[in-house]
């Protein structure tokens, strides 16, 4: 590093911190909520960047609703939402499009958390990613942590963790930029005891989810049918079911309650329900 780089990089140290939060959206409308609430105490600003189009060539996949609950959210938190509507047929892109948005919009911006709609924080969780940002150690890093991945309810997560550590947070410089959908050109520093929760494969019904691996199937090689022969005949004994690579979620362990954020649980809940 240079000398004006090292310079540089010590005024960006003493920059406040303020973490914009950016989702990328089409599909989500059911965690999206509960994703943002997790969050929305510790972020600056969080920017929503939603798609009117799938990522890759199929135009017949519908993306979720997501007009009342972005509404809903809007409404309870106000300015600190900000909103870019567009159409990105790759995930790249639909990223690239939201950091340049911070770049160029939120200068007083000194960090991205990088957040689906489906990820949700524990607040312990969360207050150690903002705390690891204001570290000298941390500050310019890209910060990499586990997560817990749920499978057709909340109550079974996969075991063991075989799947690789996800992008959470990283400094937004004028050289930083996303070398694919999930990583930056910045040092990694990963952080193995830390885990938000993932209930990606939690859907409000089998509809959704058969919708959600469709669109999947554009930018994932997704096996056979697996919607069919998988999903829908699934149970707890089932093994190394992984709709790209099996043997990566070999099987599933039991959840208690108590190991979830709360407002996942009511959620959950209300959707069970509403199904009655």
């Amino acid at each position: 590093m240079s000398a004006i780089n090292k310079i540089k990089t010590l005024f960006f140290y003493f920059k406040p911190r303020k973490i914009v939060a950016q989702y990328k959206l089409f599909f989500g409308d059911e965690w999206l909520e509960v994703s943002v609430d997790s969050i929305a105490p510790y972020m600056y600003k969080i920017l929503l960047v939603v798609s009117d189009i799938p990522w890759g060539k199929n135009n017949n996949i519908i993306g979720d609703n997501l007009e009342p609950v972005i509404k809903k959210i809007k409404n309870k938190y106000g300015k600190k939402i900000l909103i870019i509507n567009g159409s990105w047929d790759k995930q790249i892109d639909h990223v690239k499009e939201g950091l340049e948005y911070i770049k160029k919009n939120i200068p007083e911006a000194s960090h991205c958390l990088y957040v689906d709609s489906d990820e949700i924080y524990k607040k312990e969780t969360i207050e150690k990613i903002v705390k690891i940002c204001r570290s000298f150690k941390s500050f310019n890093s890209a910060i990499k942590i586990n997560y817990n991945t749920y499978f057709k309810t909340i109550y079974y997560k996969i075991s063991p963790i075989k799947y690789p550590t996800a992008l959470v947070l990283f400094p937004i410089r004028k050289w930083i930029t996303y070398r694919d959908a999930r990583n930056v050109n910045a040092k990694i520093e990963y952080h193995y005891n830390l885990f938000y929760e993932h209930p990606a494969y939690v859907r409000i019904s089998d509809e959704k989810m058969k919708m959600k691996i469709e669109a999947h199937r554009e930018t994932e090689p997704i096996i056979g049918d697996w919607f069919n022969t998988v999903w829908m005949k699934w149970s707890p004994d089932t093994r190394n079911f992984h709709p790209t690579i099996p043997d990566m979620w070999e099987s599933v362990v039991p959840v208690d309650e108590s190991e979830l954020p709360q407002h996942m649980v009511s959620v959950y809940l209300q959707w069970n329900k509403n199904n009655i």
